[in-house]
């Protein structure tokens, strides 16, 4: 039996491998090209239109790192700098320097490392870019993570791969790169639980009536089980995770003082609706408004109500289960109807008008240069026409979801030109794209119920999770 084993090292040695490094199995050499079919599966799916992109991204992601070989073996397969890996980082990542030049002694950058970070910012800009919806993934990414780091943290531990001195003797010499690492941990969660609170999770919180404390609690888990993790380190600091990690936390900041930024150039306006309504999208950033990545809708409102079950009856998903649906939408501002379009069907649930994103509308130019659009309207209910003088208060249609709406609500926003948006009968759709810009709404005569508590500021500057009660 020794002398069978001698024979295998000396072979092994003989082909070219390094000392206590085992050969790869026929099963490692045949992974990357089952994960790169499956990968390429799921591309094609995207492709063929019978997956979005948005689905598609993390399982493409994940079936690489799969591929990849495990962060925990030694020697750890860093990427070394060189020609092909020079150019695959320039037109992926644009990380020439990272690539190129690592600082070796410090961090590591490894394949699975790299493939599991990119995954994590493709997958989070897919859904900020094309729905506006960044706050799912990192919802998702908060509770799921660290409970993935922490089985990995486990399997270090039995190959003492740990790097305990950090939670011993944090102020020991060489854990320089460690107390770093932490400090972008704690720095990127200290933002994530500040996004809490301003309303970023509110849809679900309307959506998820009985499940939505349980979210919670799995999210400021996730938070703080983040910070137990980066407490237990590995002993090699991986260089692309923590650069992901400082840019969610650069992300997170900007997303942040977007939200509490006093408005700029605002038009204020009464209140759309003679009932009290819930704001389901609105502010200044794209964590509580998807309408912001868009400029011609930047600083549009989606107004709803809500009641028992949420924004529709319990068991009700028909239009007429909708709280808002069919409400009577009032003039928030004197002014003259400077464009109508009516007639189009409600969608069914499920169903949108691609042809027609804003549905029946109608604009109000209320002067300055300033106009009120209001979109997705019930058919045929319009009751005033161009040139029509309006005040303030005055029914002028009623809540619909015609157009390319998923569920009914009211669409409104004050902007630029006297046109609603994408309509096709526009003489010039380009110079229409060029020059149609949005104001910041706020609302007078009103009370504001934000996180609980209710005030009456002179002018309501709403954002999502709010509800609006006029007054009178």
């Amino acid at each position: 039996m020794t002398q069978r084993t001698s024979r295998l090292r000396t072979l092994s040695r003989a082909a070219g491998a390094a000392p206590g490094v085992r050969t790869p199995s026929r099963g490692s050499r045949l992974r990357p090209w089952i994960a790169a079919g499956a990968a390429a599966v799921s591309l094609g799916a995207v492709v063929g239109g019978f997956a979005p992109l948005t689905y598609a991204a993390p399982v493409v992601g994940l079936l690489l790192a799969f591929a990849a070989p495990p962060d925990r073996v030694e020697p750890i397969p860093t990427i070394a700098g060189g020609r092909r890996n020079t150019v695959i980082a320039a037109v992926v990542v644009a990380a020439l320097a990272v690539v190129v030049w690592q600082p070796q002694r410090r961090f590591v950058l490894t394949r699975r490392n790299l493939i599991l970070s990119l995954t994590a910012v493709v997958t989070v800009a897919a859904w900020y870019g094309s729905l506006g919806h960044s706050f799912l993934p990192i919802a998702v990414l908060v509770i799921v993570l660290p409970s993935v780091v922490g089985v990995g943290r486990l399997v270090a531990a039995r190959r003492e791969g740990l790097e305990y001195r950090l939670l011993r003797a944090p102020l020991s010499d060489g854990l320089g790169a460690h107390r770093l690492q932490l400090l972008n941990v704690v720095s990127c969660c200290a933002l994530v639980a500040l996004t809490a609170p301003v309303g970023t999770y509110a849809a679900l919180a309307v959506q998820l009536t009985g499940s939505y404390r349980a979210l919670l609690i799995l999210f400021s888990a996730g938070l703080v089980g983040s910070v137990l993790v980066a407490l237990v380190p590995l002993r090699r600091v991986r260089l692309a995770s923590n650069l992901v990690v400082a840019a969610g936390t650069i992300f997170l900041a900007t997303q942040l003082v977007l939200v509490h930024r006093p408005p700029s150039d605002a038009v204020t306006i009464g209140a759309p609706l003679a009932d009290p309504w819930w704001v389901g999208q609105g502010g200044r950033a794209e964590l509580i408004n998807y309408h912001h990545t868009g400029p011609m809708q930047s600083d549009a409102l989606d107004i709803m109500q809500i009641g028992e079950g949420g924004i529709h009856r319990p068991g009700r998903t028909d239009l007429a289960g909708y709280y808002v649906y069919d409400r009577l939408v009032l003039a928030p501002a004197d002014g003259v109807v400077a464009y109508v379009l009516d007639g189009l069907p409600d969608q069914p649930i499920g169903s949108v008008d691609e042809h027609h994103p804003s549905g029946n509308s109608l604009v109000i130019d209320i002067g300055g240069g300033r106009h009120v659009m209001m979109g997705h309207l019930r058919q045929d209910s319009i009751t005033v026409r161009s040139g029509d003088r309006v005040r303030e208060g005055q029914p002028i249609a009623r809540v619909g979801n015609s157009g390319h709406s998923s569920a009914p609500h009211l669409h409104i926003q004050a902007q630029t030109l006297p046109i609603a948006i994408g309509d096709i009968r526009a003489t010039d759709l380009p110079q229409m794209l060029r020059t149609l810009r949005t104001y910041p709404l706020l609302f007078r005569d009103a009370d504001l119920v934000r996180s609980g508590a209710e005030t009456r500021p002179d002018a309501i500057d709403p954002r999502r999770g709010d509800i609006i009660r006029p007054i009178g």
